[in-house]
């Protein structure tokens, strides 16, 4: 058997098992799995001369980066460079000539193509304050190092988000985390974010996206139809906006903002690992950071506080959308409910009202006209007595004549808002009163003109007047039930006429609205306000009468000769 052994191995050399020391592989097997927390060792005694081969491999990487802190590369041709974890004991000469050159066009603000390993290099200096002097300096490294090479290097997101994180709390910048912590989805899902979402919720709710805010919901926003169909963008507008509107209203009222109104937990603290699996001197800032976790996501009366403003702001949106259907169910105080709702309206409004047109004035035109209209105005008052002569002369008979007409309309026009109308003899005209023009002749044709539909205009208005175009409408509420009966109470002559048209499924909303004033969505808003104050619900759903109250409507109609029909 042994002659067939050595037929199969190359080398001629017979296979002794025994040979094989199973405790080594075991020791190389726990090495490798300790590669990402490094052991934290005794701090040597001061005074104590350790040779360079003592130092362990964080030390010794912290020891040569502080070393050629400021050496300045050559011009260097690009060297490829990769290893596991990268320091400068895995480079030769070709590969560190090339660093020192990519780290000087780093630092002057060019950012040339180069490998992941040497970026890790450049990372490991500035976690261990290799090349810059205030903490806030070496944060914007960082972001400008992970900004230029993401797109080239998606696999640096998670490491750059715990990184930089931790680069910041350790130093204790005043500095957001959010923004960074929303860039790896490893990290929307942990302590940062939980940390960042509390603080601003508590300090800058302005701040919080609908995304962040769906985290606080039981609400499934993405499967709505509302939101699929076109109204995301409304929602991410103005979701947020109703949180910090809510937020302040709770302020005011109640000196409590809506993480102490709901959330009554103390929260935990964990020790949170730092610079994890970067080449890491632990006796820099120390292995871990104490955080304190408040997990407002796992808070249940915020959570359902929360759902109830994202479906009551839905709704009102898939009004102003004029977008058919409303979510029920939904459970918030009048007064919030009201707050949010006249928000949006008057929010809305502004968004959707029309741009007036883009005016632009050229200076010099401007200047232009003003010497031109000068030098007209000159030419026109050289003789100006003889002019004024002229034109009393001719026109004040015809004035005069009109006088008489804008005497017996007088009684009506002080209906109309005209009492500061004055023609007549006794009107003085001197060039100190009235300035004349070229256009003098059309200005008085125009007042006969404006004198003569104002007597038609009113005319017409005695007429109509005198007729009853809209006969009242009624409800018999005989078989209705008490907060029925208190809802038809509060109904006035226009919403009684908008429902009577919902009813009939009529397209005369519109016209109603415009007879008493109003826009036609306030108008059955006014009627959704009502309903919900007193029965509970809302009976108007989009453009019609909500389908599990059309059977109470039955006895609203017309009021013909005595009676309904």
């Amino acid at each position: 058997m042994n002659g067939d052994v050595r037929s199969m191995n190359p080398y001629n050399k017979s296979l002794d098992f025994a040979e094989i020391d199973m405790s080594e592989i075991k020791e190389q097997s726990d090495s490798l799995q300790e590669m990402t927390i490094p052991e934290r060792r005794d701090r040597p005694v001061q005074g104590a001369s350790l040779s360079v081969q003592e130092l362990t491999r964080e030390r010794r990487f912290v020891k040569q980066a502080k070393e050629w802190a400021e050496r300045e590369g050559e011009p260097s041709l690009y060297v490829p460079f990769m290893s596991y974890w990268p320091t400068f004991e895995q480079m030769n000469e070709e590969q560190q000539g090339w660093f020192f050159y990519w780290r000087s066009e780093m630092r002057q603000g060019r950012h040339p193509f180069t490998d992941l390993s040497y970026i890790f290099v450049y990372l490991y200096e500035l976690i261990h304050g290799v090349g810059w002097k205030e903490p806030e300096q070496g944060y914007e490294l960082l972001i400008e190092l992970w900004d230029a090479y993401q797109s080239m290097f998606p696999k640096m997101n998670s490491y750059m988000v715990d990184w930089i994180c931790d680069f910041v709390l350790v130093h204790k910048l005043n500095l957001p985390l959010m923004d960074i912590v929303m860039r790896s989805s490893s990290a929307k899902s942990g302590e940062l974010f939980d940390l960042e979402l509390k603080r601003t919720l508590e300090n800058e709710p302005s701040e919080l996206s609908l995304e962040q805010i769906l985290t606080l919901s039981d609400y499934d926003l993405q499967r709505s139809k509302f939101y699929m169909s076109g109204g995301r963008a409304l929602m991410e507008a103005y979701v947020p906006k109703v949180v910090v509107l809510v937020d302040s209203y709770l302020r005011k009222t109640t000196g409590k903002n809506l993480v102490d109104t709901f959330y009554k937990g103390n929260g935990k603290t964990i020790e949170r690992y730092l610079f994890r699996s970067a080449v890491y001197d632990t006796e820099l800032y120390g292995r871990t950071l104490p955080l304190r976790i408040y997990q407002l996501r796992k808070c249940p009366p915020l959570r359902y506080y929360m759902t109830q403003l994202i479906r009551c702001t839905e709704n009102k949106l898939r009004e102003l959308h004029h977008f058919k259907g409303r979510l029920r169910g939904i459970s918030l105080m009048k007064e919030t409910w009201i707050l949010i709702e006249r928000f949006l309206e008057k929010e809305y409004t502004e968004a959707t009202k029309p741009a007036g047109p883009v005016i632009s004035i050229d200076p010099e035109r401007l200047a232009t006209l003003q010497k031109d209209s000068e030098e007209v105005r000159s030419m026109l008052t050289v003789e100006d007595e003889l002019i004024v002569e002229e034109i009393q002369q001719e026109w004040i008979p015809a004035i005069e004549s009109m006088a008489d007409g804008v005497k017996e309309i007088e009684p009506r026009a002080e209906r109309w808002g005209n009492d500061s109308l004055e023609v007549g003899p006794s009107a003085e005209i001197s060039p100190q009163s009235m300035e004349l023009s070229l256009n003098s002749v059309t200005d008085v044709s125009l007042l006969q003109t404006d004198l003569i539909v104002q007597q038609a205009e009113l005319a017409q208005g005695d007429d109509t007047n005198q007729v009853d175009l809209n006969p009242n409408i009624v409800w018999d509420t005989s078989s209705l039930d008490e907060d029925w009966l208190l809802f038809t109470e509060q109904l006035g002559q226009a919403h009684l006429e908008a429902l009577y048209a919902l009813k009939e499924a009529s397209d005369s909303v519109n016209d109603i609205a415009e007879k008493y004033g109003m826009m036609p969505a306030l108008l059955l808003d006014e009627i959704n306000e009502l309903a919900m104050e007193t029965i509970g619900d809302l009976v108007v759903d989009g453009e019609s009468i909500a389908v599990d109250y059309i059977d109470h409507f039955a006895l609203l109609g017309r009021n013909g000769r005595g009676g309904v029909e």
